[in-house]
């Protein structure tokens, strides 16, 4: 799972809030209920969904998102749409959930592969030395016949 990706899911589950708490709980229950399918591809699990939905409950309540945002989420019937509500967000709101949802995200469990290392000298073919003599052979060879 990416962290991006992440951040966008999660981003979207926690659009719409504002300062009441039902308000908040209804508009992030309803983007967790829109992106739960992707998320789940991503490998998140419903732990993790938890804790996403009480970081976007958190960052609801606190930064005040606005009425517009709030009835964008809850209105939304597709993830797509839910993804357009993150525009109504200012630019601090997004940014502050954007950090908080990349300090959530785990790392990356996949481990880049191991390169292969160079070939050590003196591997491959050891016939230079004896291409050298068979073309000194060679050069005798061709002496020898032309007496």
């Amino acid at each position: 799972m990416t962290k991006i990706s992440l951040v966008f899911v999660l981003s979207i589950a926690a659009l719409g809030c504002k300062k009441k708490g039902g308000d908040c709980d209804k508009a992030i229950a309803k983007g967790m209920e829109l992106s739960k399918a992707d998320m789940q591809k991503m490998g998140v699990d419903d732990k993790m969904m938890a804790k996403m939905q009480d970081l976007g409950i958190k960052h609801c309540k606190d930064d005040k998102w606005s009425d517009e945002a709030l009835a964008c989420m809850t209105n939304a019937k597709t993830e797509a749409e839910a993804q357009g509500c993150y525009d109504k967000l200012t630019p601090d709101q997004r940014d502050k959930m954007n950090k908080a949802a990349m300090e959530l995200a785990p790392a990356p469990t996949t481990t880049p592969p191991t390169p292969t290392p160079p070939p050590t000298a003196g591997s491959g073919s050891d016939t230079a030395g004896s291409a050298a003599a068979g073309s000194d052979m060679a050069g005798s060879g061709s002496a020898g016949s032309a007496k």
